[in-house]
């Protein structure tokens, strides 16, 4: 269902939380608007515009279907759902982990 909003389509808003060396660059958490009927791709698309300032790799090697970066939905990995192309609703929260490396 699309909600309307004076005659215009109402964006939906989506709680994302980070962890890593994303805070840098985002923030412990960010609300993110988004067009009515976005996936976790756009999601990330729409982040990576805000990353290309600050570091232009932030989540681009992230892209691939096979992701280093773990990205869990409501808490559920989005591997377990339809990946990159899991569709999203509005205050979902998405929370994203990039790898930890070190001993």
């Amino acid at each position: 269902m699309i909600a309307v909003q004076n005659g215009r389509l109402k964006m939906m808003r989506v709680k994302v939380r980070v962890f890593g060396r994303l805070i840098d660059i985002f923030g412990d958490e960010v609300d993110v608007k988004l067009e009515p009927n976005a996936k976790v791709r756009d999601l990330l698309a729409k982040l990576e515009e805000k990353t290309l300032s600050v570091e232009k790799e932030a989540l681009t090697r992230y892209e691939r279907d096979e992701s280093e970066l773990t990205t869990l939905l409501n808490g559920r990995n989005i591997q377990t759902l339809k990946s990159l192309e899991t569709p999203l609703k509005d205050w979902d929260v998405v929370v994203l982990l990039p790898p930890v490396i070190g001993g």
